[in-house]
């Protein structure tokens, strides 16, 4: 999946997914798949701008993998 890194401070990353509008099936996968990734804790994916909020601890590399 191709992703912009839109903002980023430590533990919080804010990303925008290269496509146009998500589909809620899309968003919703995107969004079960982030929270079972060990280092995030919180997560949130907004279909309309494509974009999701990726709250994490440890290591940042882990959660662009």
């Amino acid at each position: 999946m191709k992703f912009e890194i839109k903002h980023e401070i430590p533990g919080r990353i804010r990303i925008h997914v290269m496509q146009g509008r998500m589909s809620v099936t899309q968003a919703d996968t995107l969004l079960y798949f982030l929270k079972s990734l060990e280092s995030v804790t919180q997560a949130t994916v907004y279909e309309r701008t494509a974009d999701a909020c990726i709250c994490f601890f440890g290591d940042r590399a882990s959660v662009i993998q």
